[in-house]
């Protein structure tokens, strides 16, 4: 059985090395679409050519993040390819099996051979305390203050089964239509890693623009009300913050999951 991964990239230097390294040693495979990168991104995944990674295909950038743009591109690769799994992912991301010792690829193939199609996965957001700062390669064996954030479920499915006609193009990338969903019924760990730092954290989202037309479909809503009055980090004795017993762990606490991120919170009780 083959899986391809198929991620979009624009200005990831920080992430896409341990992004592309992880997906590779789970045995997936990987196309990078690079929406014209600035910065060492290309460079860095250039790497991993003939490793793991098949191709990097380019896409224009319009100055404007666009989902739509980005999905359509996947679709078309996914149109073409040969595999049986398909995976999708974010630089910031690390998808994992919640087994430990059991990779990404054998466990869709679990799921595959039970006769199941898709696969969700449980969303753990990890980011620095106030006083911290991770901006560097090896933030993720550093990290190990999260939370898990459930605003609705299912809600990131985000491997499915290449020939079930499936597609997340309706939902943002989150959900699936098209064909008839048969959900695995274990969730397997997203972990996410949207800020490093406060200075990262600003950069990345405080001058980013959206697509008008997706504004219009209320997407990207939450990242739209991030300020600069609210883009604070939280402290250890915060309630929705759990802490793992190291930073590799898969022993997520998912009691009490939190519908709100971070920038929300300021004083509020979930």
């Amino acid at each position: 059985m083959r899986a391809l991964a198929i991620l979009c990239i624009r200005n990831e230097s920080i992430h896409i090395r341990r992004c592309l390294s992880h997906l590779i040693s789970d045995g997936v495979e990987l196309v990078l679409i690079d929406h014209e990168s600035t910065d060492d991104s290309v460079a860095k995944a250039r790497e991993f050519l003939g490793q793991g990674l098949i191709s990097i295909e380019s896409m224009p950038w319009r100055g404007v993040f666009s989902l739509d743009d980005q999905l359509r591109k996947k679709r078309e690769l996914i149109s073409a390819a040969p595999h049986d799994w398909v995976v999708h992912v974010d630089a910031d991301e690390w998808l994992c099996s919640p087994e430990t010792g059991q990779t990404l690829l054998a466990g869709m193939g679990e799921a595959d051979a039970a006769g199941f199609n898709c696969i969700d996965f449980h969303e753990f957001v990890f980011i620095p305390m106030a006083d911290e700062n991770f901006l560097f390669e090896g933030y993720a064996e550093a990290m190990s203050s999260y939370y898990f954030f459930q605003p609705t479920y299912p809600r990131l499915i985000r491997a499915w089964k290449r020939s079930a006609g499936l597609d997340n193009s309706a939902s943002g990338g989150h959900t699936l239509d098209s064909g008839e969903v048969r959900l695995f019924p274990r969730n397997f760990l997203l972990r996410h890693y949207p800020a490093l730092s406060r200075e990262q954290a600003r950069q990345k989202y405080l001058a980013r623009q959206y697509d008008p037309e997706e504004i219009s479909r209320n997407w990207h809503r939450k990242r739209r009300e991030i300020t600069e009055s609210n883009l604070t980090f939280p402290n250890r004795s915060n309630p929705f913050l759990r802490e793992l017993p190291s930073p590799l762990s898969r022993e997520f606490d998912m009691t009490r999951p939190t519908t709100t991120h971070f920038w929300e919170w300021h004083g509020a009780v979930d």
